[in-house]
C-alpha cells in the first residue's frame, strides 16, 4: 500500500503540469466566445528595387482608418511601403494564425505590383531583375494563408494580373476579390477627392464609406460580396476610356455572405425629451435621439432601456415593445438592423376637491377618454352642493368625460346649502309654538273644569266662603258689613 503512494503522487504531478501547459498552446483569444475580426493590410507605393506605384499605400492606410475604429486597432496589422517586406508579410500572417479562431472574420489585403509573366505579387523588397528573389508566389501566399483556422476568410488583391491567383487561393469558406483578370493590368489613377488610388480599391473604399448605397439587400449588414458588386461596375466604367478595360474578379466559396460591417440604428418612439439618456449600450448611455452605430461582424452588444421614464411634469413614458416584437427591456444585439423602442405616452389626471370623494384620478394613455365623477351633494343639515368643474376642464355635470391629450388638473367646486338648516329651525319654532299654545289651552280647560261638587241630599254642607266685592277681603258668615272696608255685604 505504501509503495503505491509515490506513484499516485507522481502521476498527479504530471497531470497538473500537463494541464498548466495546455493553455500555452491555445491562441490568445480562443477563450473569448464572441467572434472577432482581424486583418493584415498591406500597401506598397514606394519600392526598394522596383518602379513606384502611387496610391497603393494610401489605399491601404485609408482601409485601416475605416476598419480600425470598428474592428479594433489592435486587431489590424498595417504594413506600408518599407514595412511591407516579404519577411514582415509572412510574420503578419503568422500573427493572424496565432490570434484567430474558427468563427472569426479574417481579411488579407494587398495593394502593390503584380507580375504578368508569373503569378507573383511584389513586397517592398522584391527584386524586379530577379523575379524569384523576395517575390511572393501564389503557392507561397496560399501556403501561408492555409494555416488559418477561420472559416470566414476574405482575400483582396489589388495588383496587375491579380486574377492569376484565383485558382490557388480559392477554397471553402473564402471569398477572394481580385482587381483584374489574369491577363489585365490594374489601374492606379489620381482621383479628385482623394489623390492617387488603385481604381478597384477606390471603389471598394467608397462602398465601405457609403454603407447604405452598397447594402444592396438592405439587411444592414455590408458583406464582402456587396463590396464587390458595388466596385465591379464602377471599376469597369472608370477604366473603359483607358487603353485596357479592367474587369474585377470574385471567387466566392463561402456559403452565404461574409459580413464586413454591420449597422444598427436605435431610436425611441415617441422621441423623448433630449435631456434623458435612455439607451444604455454596452454600459454607455446615449440620449433618446436616433443613434446609428457600425460594428464589427459577429460582435455582440448589450442593450438596456428603462421600463418607465417619468418626466416629472405629469407626462410619463411606459415601454411597450421593440419594433421587431421583442418586449424585453434588456436584450443582446448581434445583428444589424433597425431597433425602435416603442413607448406609450401617458398623462396624469389630478382632481382637487374640498368635499366628496371624486373618482377618475390617475394615469391615462395620451388621447384616451376617461370618465370623472363626484357625488352631487354632501351632508344632511348643512349640505355641500357640487356646482361644476374648473381648471383644465369645465362642466356642470357631476359625471363627465374628457380626453387626455395632456396632463390635467381639475377642481370640483362646491357651494354651501343652508336650506335644510333653515327648514329645521322653522320647523322647530313652529313645533315649540304649537307645544306652548297647546299647553296653555290644556291648562285653561283644566281650570274651567275645577268646580265644587253639588251637595248630596241629607248631608249638611258648610257655608261657602264669601268675599267682599269691594276690597276682596274674606267676610265671615253672618257679617252684614266688611270688616276691612265697611261696605255692606250683599246677599
Amino acid at each position: 500500500m505504501n509503495k503505491k503512494i509515490p506513484i499516485i503522487v507522481f502521476i498527479s504531478m504530471i497531470l497538473a503540469v500537463f494541464s498548466m501547459l495546455i493553455p500555452l498552446s491555445t491562441p490568445v483569444y480562443a477563450e473569448d466566445s464572441e467572434p472577432n475580426a482581424w486583418a493584415v493590410i498591406i500597401g506598397v507605393s514606394e519600392y526598394e528595387k522596383y518602379d513606384d506605384s502611387p496610391g497603393n499605400a494610401e489605399s491601404a492606410e485609408e482601409l485601416f482608418q475605416i476598419l480600425s475604429p470598428i474592428w479594433g486597432e489592435e486587431h489590424i496589422k498595417l504594413l506600408l511601403d518599407s514595412e511591407a517586406t516579404k519577411a514582415n508579410i509572412e510574420a503578419a500572417i503568422d500573427w493572424l494564425v496565432s490570434n484567430t479562431d474558427t468563427d472569426d472574420t479574417v481579411l488579407f489585403y494587398f495593394a502593390g505590383h503584380g507580375e504578368e509573366r508569373q503569378p507573383f505579387i511584389a513586397p517592398y523588397d522584391a527584386d524586379y531583375t530577379w523575379i524569384w528573389i523576395n517575390w511572393i508566389t501564389q503557392r507561397t501566399l496560399s501556403k501561408w494563408l492555409s494555416r488559418l483556422e477561420s472559416e470566414n476568410v476574405v482575400i483582396i488583391l489589388d495588383a496587375c494580373h491579380a486574377g492569376r491567383f484565383e485558382t490557388t487561393l480559392s477554397d471553402s469558406g473564402r471569398v477572394v476579390l481580385m482587381s483584374s483578370q489574369a491577363d489585365e493590368d490594374s489601374w492606379n489613377s489620381q482621383f479628385d477627392d482623394k489623390g492617387w488610388r488603385g481604381a478597384f480599391s477606390y471603389y471598394l473604399l467608397e462602398a465601405l464609406s457609403e454603407f447604405d448605397d452598397a447594402d444592396s439587400n438592405r439587411d444592414y449588414e455590408l458583406s464582402v460580396e456587396e463590396l464587390f458588386w458595388y466596385a465591379e461596375p464602377e471599376t469597369i466604367s472608370f477604366t473603359t476610356p483607358l487603353d485596357t478595360i479592367q474587369h474585377p474578379v470574385m471567387s466566392d466559396q463561402y456559403s452565404g455572405e461574409i459580413t464586413m460591417l454591420m449597422k444598427s440604428i436605435f431610436s425611441i418612439e415617441p422621441e423623448l425629451p433630449p435631456d434623458y439618456d435612455i439607451l444604455i449600450l454596452d454600459n454607455e448611455a446615449y440620449p433618446s435621439a436616433t443613434l446609428e452605430l457600425i460594428w464589427a461582424p459577429g460582435s455582440v452588444h448589450d442593450l438596456n432601456i428603462p421600463p418607465l421614464v417619468d418626466t416629472g411634469t405629469g407626462t410619463r413614458y411606459v415601454f411597450a415593445s421593440w419594433s421587431d416584437g421583442d418586449t424585453s427591456v434588456s436584450r443582446t444585439i448581434s445583428r444589424g438592423g433597425v431597433y425602435t423602442a416603442n413607448y406609450t405616452t401617458q398623462h396624469q389626471l389630478l382632481i382637487e376637491s374640498a368635499h366628496g370623494e371624486p373618482e377618475g384620478e390617475g394615469w391615462y394613455e395620451a388621447g384616451s377618454t376617461t370618465t370623472i365623477s363626484v357625488v352631487s351633494s354632501e351632508g344632511r343639515i348643512i349640505r355641500q352642493v357640487f356646482t361644476g368643474w374648473s381648471g383644465d376642464f369645465s362642466g356642470d355635470k357631476p359625471t363627465a368625460q374628457l380626453i387626455m391629450n395632456s396632463p390635467k388638473t381639475i377642481t370640483a367646486n362646491w357651494r354651501t346649502d343652508y336650506t335644510h338648516l333653515y327648514l329645521l329651525i322653522v320647523g322647530g319654532v313652529v313645533l315649540i309654538g304649537g307645544i306652548t299654545v297647546g299647553t296653555r289651552t290644556l291648562l285653561r280647560k283644566r281650570r274651567e273644569k275645577t268646580v265644587a261638587p253639588a251637595p248630596e241630599e241629607g248631608i249638611t254642607q258648610p257655608p261657602s266662603t264669601i268675599y267682599c266685592t269691594n276690597c276682596g277681603a274674606e267676610i265671615e258668615p253672618g257679617d252684614a258689613f266688611c270688616t276691612k272696608c265697611g261696605k255692606t255685604v250683599q246677599e
